[in-house]
C-alpha cells in the first residue's frame, strides 16, 4: 500500500528522517571549472554567456548575427587616384580571412568572432607567424586570458588554457578586438553580462516557472491541514517530500488516500500567473533590443506585416550589422594593414540589401536608363556572366547633355533633335524617312 510505502505511519510518530543529500565528487582537471560561474540577478537566477543560451531567445540573437556576417563576402581593395578601385585577391589578409588556420574555415571563424563578441563583449586570436605569408589566427577562448595593463598603456595576454602551460603574449601576438564601450580602458562591455543581465535572468526564471506549472499538469500549489502536529520539523519535510514523489510528475493522476484527520486543499490561479506567456513574449522583445534585432529575425512576429519586413530587413543591415561590419573592418585595418595607404578590407552587403525582384529590375531600369550601370554591371549583380565588350557601354538619354561635351556640339545636337520633332509633326506623326537622309 502506497501510505506504508511512503512511511506516514511513522511521520506522525516521529520515527522517520530525511535522506541527507550526496555531495557530487568534483575532478579539478574537468573543463566544467574553467567555465564562467555567471552574475546573481534580482530573479534568484545566475546569468552567464553560458546559461543564458539557454534562453531561445539569446540563442537566436547570437546565432542569426554571427551567421548572418560569416556568411557575407569579403576582400581586400586598393583605391586608386581616379577613385576606382581593384580588388587584392592574392593579398596576404585576403587569404588569411579566406583560410585562417588549418582547422577552421573563415565561415567558422567569423561566425565564432562576432558570437565571442556579441556575448563575452571580446574577441582574442593568437597571431602565429605574424607579419609572414604563412601567418595563422587562433581564437582563443574567452575566459582562459587575463588582459593586464602596461605601464605604456599596452596590453598584456597572460594564457591559461586547461591541459597547456601558462603563457604570456603581447599587442603585436594577438588580435584583440574589445566591444565598445571599453570603460576600463582594457576590456569589451558584455551585452549578456551587462546591460542585459537582468532582463535575461528574468526569461530564466519565467522559464523555469513554465517548465514547474506544466511539469505538475499546470495545477497550482496544494495546502494540507490536520488537526494534529507533525513529530518534528523532518516528519513534515518527508511527507511533503514523500507526497511529492508519489502524486506528481508522471504520477499526479494517481489516487490517494488520506488518513487521521488530514484534508487537502487546491490554491486557485490568479490571471496573472497563467498570462506568463505575454510576459515571456516582453521579455523576448527586450532582450532582442540589445542588439538591436528586429523583433522578426527572431521569430516575434505578432506586429509584423509583409509590407514592414521588407524595410526591416534592411534596416536589420543599416542599423544592426553595419556597427559591427564596420569594428571589424577597422580592426582589420588597424592591425593588418597599417602603413598600406589606400588598401582596406571590406564586407559586401549587397545581396542583403537586394529587394523583390521586381523592385531590383525597376531600379536597374532606372539605372541603366540614366547611364550610370551597363549591362554587364546590372548582370554581375544578378550573379550572372557578361555579353561581351557590347555589354559595357553606357547609354543616355536624347535630352541630356554629356558632360564635357563643348557647347557648339550640344547646340547641335539639340537642334538635330528639334528639327526630327518638326518633321515628324509635320508628316502626321510618322517619320519622313527621306527628310532625315538628306538632313544627315
Amino acid at each position: 500500500m502506497w501510505w506504508d510505502e511512503m512511511g506516514l505511519m511513522s511521520i506522525f510518530r516521529g520515527s522517520m528522517q530525511a535522506d541527507a543529500p550526496q555531495a557530487p565528487d568534483r575532478d579539478a582537471s574537468d573543463d566544467r571549472w574553467f567555465q564562467p560561474i555567471g552574475l546573481p540577478t534580482r530573479s534568484g537566477q545566475t546569468v552567464s554567456t553560458i546559461t543564458a543560451r539557454r534562453v531561445p531567445v539569446v540563442r537566436d540573437c547570437l546565432a542569426v548575427l554571427s551567421q548572418s556576417v560569416a556568411a557575407l563576402t569579403f576582400g581586400v581593395f586598393e583605391r586608386n587616384d581616379d577613385d576606382t578601385r581593384k580588388r587584392l585577391r592574392d593579398h596576404p589578409v585576403a587569404r588569411l580571412m579566406r583560410d585562417p588556420n588549418p582547422r577552421d574555415s573563415s565561415f567558422e571563424f567569423l561566425a565564432t568572432m562576432i558570437d565571442d563578441l556579441a556575448a563575452e563583449g571580446e574577441f582574442l586570436a593568437e597571431r602565429v607567424a605574424p607579419y609572414t605569408s604563412l601567418e595563422q589566427l587562433w581564437r582563443i577562448r574567452p575566459g582562459d586570458y587575463i588582459i593586464e595593463k602596461m605601464s605604456d598603456r599596452s596590453r598584456r595576454f597572460r594564457i591559461r588554457e586547461p591541459g597547456m602551460p601558462e603563457r604570456v603574449l603581447l599587442e603585436d601576438e594577438v588580435w584583440y578586438i574589445p566591444l565598445p564601450p571599453v570603460l576600463d580602458g582594457l576590456r569589451g562591455r558584455s551585452p549578456i553580462l551587462t546591460d542585459g543581465r537582468e532582463q535575461i535572468g528574468a526569461a530564466m526564471a519565467l522559464q523555469a516557472y513554465a517548465n514547474s506549472f506544466f511539469g505538475n499538469d499546470a495545477t497550482p500549489s496544494l495546502i494540507f491541514t490536520h488537526k494534529g502536529n507533525f513529530a518534528d520539523q523532518a516528519s513534515k519535510a518527508s511527507f511533503l517530500s514523500a507526497w511529492t514523489k508519489w502524486f506528481s510528475g508522471r504520477n499526479r493522476h494517481r489516487p490517494a488516500v488520506l488518513e487521521y484527520g488530514m484534508d487537502v486543499k487546491q490554491l486557485a490561479i490568479t490571471p496573472e500567473q497563467a498570462q506568463f506567456l505575454e510576459t515571456r513574449q516582453e521579455l523576448n522583445v527586450d532582450i532582442a533590443r540589445l542588439w538591436r534585432m528586429p523583433p522578426h529575425k527572431v521569430g516575434i512576429l505578432d506586429k509584423a506585416t509583409f509590407s514592414n519586413i521588407e524595410h526591416q530587413g534592411l534596416e536589420f543591415v543599416t542599423d544592426t550589422l553595419a556597427p559591427w561590419l564596420t569594428l571589424i573592418e577597422r580592426s582589420i585595418a588597424k592591425h593588418f594593414l597599417a602603413g598600406e595607404d589606400g588598401v582596406y578590407f571590406e564586407f559586401n552587403v549587397a545581396s542583403l540589401l537586394r529587394g523583390d525582384i521586381k523592385s531590383r529590375y525597376e531600379s536597374y531600369a532606372v539605372a541603366r536608363q540614366w547611364g550610370w550601370l551597363s549591362v554587364n554591371e546590372i548582370r554581375r549583380l544578378e550573379n550572372q556572366n557578361g555579353i561581351g565588350p557590347a555589354g559595357d557601354r553606357y547609354i543616355e538619354p536624347l535630352n541630356m547633355t554629356p558632360v564635357g561635351v563643348p557647347p557648339d556640339q550640344s547646340r547641335g545636337a539639340e537642334k538635330a533633335i528639334a528639327f526630327l520633332r518638326e518633321s515628324v509633326a509635320a508628316n502626321g506623326g510618322r517619320p519622313r524617312l527621306k527628310v532625315i537622309r538628306n538632313a544627315a
